[in-house]
């Protein structure tokens, strides 16, 4: 992960109740990349979802009350990897030249440069501070690398970029609203 030290402090270990409105869960499990990819584009416009779309790191089992939202990150949409090699170049050429060099050495911008792959972007309801969780190994920090013009400066406080391949093998499903 990137530039841990800027993201929100963790949030405490209690979970929140949440209750859904009608909605459609896809597992994960014995869906391809491209369905799952297809499935998240189809819900949003100019990259960014137009409903609610929730990522599950555990299997939902039941509904109301038996929902807790530490298992749950907000879906904010998709991006591409030229987008983001597009959104870096425009961070680096705003950075000191020592914080140009330490972020380009971090091997997540490295794989970035010769990826091909679509990116699903991710936000935690509690924040991470120091503390990843390890569904989020190999995710590019919203913060290091901004693949949108934000509309607002907390938009993308705890936003990460996660490849759709890690995504569909580190969450248990997706929950779309109706």
């Amino acid at each position: 992960m990137l530039r841990m030290d800027t993201w929100e402090q963790p949030a405490p270990a209690v979970g929140t109740w949440i209750t859904t409105s009608p909605t459609h869960y896809f597992r994960h499990a014995g869906q391809s990349v491209a369905s799952l990819t297809r499935l998240v584009q189809e819900r949003c416009i100019d990259y960014r979802c137009t409903e609610r779309v929730i990522g599950w790191v555990r299997e939902v089992r039941g509904t109301g009350a038996d929902l807790v939202t530490l298992d749950a990150y907000e879906v904010l949409g998709w991006t591409s990897a030229p987008i983001l090699r597009a959104a870096l170049s425009h961070r680096i050429d705003a950075l000191n030249p020592v914080a140009a060099f330490r972020l380009l050495a971090q091997p997540e911008i490295g794989q970035l440069e010769l990826s091909r792959s679509n990116y699903i972007l991710l936000r935690s309801r509690f924040g991470f501070g120091n503390e990843w969780p390890t569904e989020l190994s190999g995710a590019i920090s919203g913060f290091d690398v901004e693949p949108w013009v934000a509309t607002d400066a907390s938009e993308l406080d705890g936003a990460l970029a996660i490849e759709f391949e890690a995504y569909l093998n580190r969450f248990a499903g997706t929950e779309f609203a109706d």
